[in-house]
């Protein structure tokens, strides 16, 4: 509708515009006309009126262009009032529709705020109830710690009682120890053999006349001259005679371990198990009793191998000795084609292992030694692989052992008949000669705790 309205102003100034010139043509007609005709009526007058009418009519063609310009002055005045206005409304269109846009943003972003206070309202009222269990959790932590408080007191007093009574019972206990002590001590002299100097684990416990104790194993022994025929103690003829007494009290005393640095006290089960697994019982030295057959306690038996063992390669090649291995390990070794070589010492997960190089009667024997007791050894599995210098990879022929390494405990022949077994023509084949005429093999070893 705008737009047809502009359109009827637009053809209506043109109409006025053509009307005025119409008028202004009809005006000048006229006055020709009106000159003409008066020129003809008035033939007669003297020149001078007629001049002058002319010049009145000409004056009035002037003053009749003058409005005409005036007239079109006005008419182009109109019509850039007019292209501004149309302007002027196209701009207040675009900022209406403008407008009409932030309106619509602005009404989605109060929809969308109205809906956040909402939520806000909710959380705060979330909050609300939360402060309050808060509020009430805290009151109730404080009345809590009031009891708590109280409650320590009490135990404060309670705790003074039993530190009191603790005392007592130490210094009781003590008294009880030494007691205990001397008196196991005193049972131990007096049932102690006075020919082994042993304090037997087990009975028959034989005695004299006098009440005087020996061992069945000194009593009864199969050597004549240990055999015992007379009390030790007071030379009466021992007769079959034995004591319940004395072997009720072996039973229930504590026993010494009799091994050398350790001294510790057990009851007699645990004693008869912890002789199999004291780290200070006596072994043979692990190496090849070729080189070496000293028997020592079980604790010194590594530092020996270090220092001075003849059987070991750790004490001629120090390199052997790091502090820990990884495995698998790969070593190389002289041939023992016709003879047993040195063993090694070697140490990993804070255990020791002695890997054994021993020649028995018809072949090669490999083993591995653990420095602990047969159950210890079933913690681990062993890989020994013995196979030539120039094939570390194993691609080719070998021998190959898998197993459980062997207690320290165990004998050399013993180790001969366990562990890898090679024959002299499979340990030719694995065997290489260097430039000095050596023979050599590999041997990769490999330890899992399992």
């Amino acid at each position: 509708m705008e737009d047809n309205s502009d359109r009827n102003q637009g053809e209506g100034e043109t109409d006025n515009n053509n009307d005025l010139n119409s008028k202004n043509k009809e005006i000048l007609k006229r006055s020709e006309e009106m000159l003409t005709s008066t020129v003809l009526e008035k033939e007669g007058k003297d020149w001078n009126e007629k001049q002058t009418m002319i010049d009145q009519l000409l004056s009035k063609v002037n003053v009749l262009e003058k409005e005409r310009n005036k007239a079109e002055e006005e008419r182009d005045a109109f019509r850039d009032e007019r292209d501004a206005s149309r302007e002027e409304r196209d701009a207040i269109k675009e900022e209406n529709k403008l407008i009409v846009k932030e309106k619509d943003v602005t009404s989605e972003e109060i929809v969308a705020l109205k809906e956040e206070r909402e939520v806000i309202t909710k959380e705060r009222d979330a909050i609300k109830e939360e402060k309050d269990l808060i509020t009430k959790e805290k009151d109730v932590a404080i009345e809590e710690n009031d009891a708590l408080k109280e409650e320590r007191k009490v135990i404060s007093k309670e705790r003074d009682v039993m530190k009191l009574d603790n005392e007592t019972l130490k210094s009781e206990k003590t008294a009880l120890d030494t007691k205990y002590t001397a008196l196991t001590s005193t049972l131990r002299d007096q049932v102690e053999c006075p020919v082994c100097l042993e304090v037997p684990t087990s009975g028959p416990v034989h005695v004299c006349p006098n009440g005087h104790f020996v061992c069945s194993k000194c009593k009864d022994s199969h050597c004549p001259t240990r055999r015992v025929k007379h009390c030790p103690t007071c030379r009466v003829k021992m007769f079959s005679g034995k004591s319940l007494l004395t072997v009720k009290v072996i039973e229930n005393i504590e026993h010494a371990c009799r091994n050398e640095d350790c001294g510790k006290f057990f009851p007699l089960e645990e004693y008869k198990l912890h002789l199999t697994s004291c780290l200070h019982r006596t072994v043979n030295c692990p190496s090849p009793n070729e080189f070496c057959s000293r028997k020592m306690s079980l604790s010194k038996v590594y530092d020996h191998i270090l220092e001075d063992c003849q059987g070991s390669l750790n004490v001629l090649f120090t390199e052997y000795n790091f502090p820990e291995y990884n495995f698998p390990q790969y070593l190389g070794f002289t041939s023992i084609l016709k003879h047993s070589s040195k063993g090694l010492a070697l140490k990993w997960n804070d255990q020791i292992f002695y890997l054994n190089l021993e020649k028995a009667l018809e072949c090669s024997v490999f083993s591995l030694v653990l420095f602990g007791t047969a159950l210890e050894c079933k913690d681990y599995e062993v890989s020994i692989t013995v196979h030539r210098t120039d094939d570390k990879d194993m691609k080719g022929n070998v021998q190959r052992f898998t197993g459980k390494p062997l207690p320290i405990d165990t004998e050399q022949e013993r180790r001969k008949k366990n562990g890898l077994l090679v024959g002299p023509d499979q340990m030719e084949s694995l065997s290489v000669i260097d430039e000095k005429l050596k023979i050599n093999f590999g041997i990769t070893l490999d330890i899992k705790k399992q």
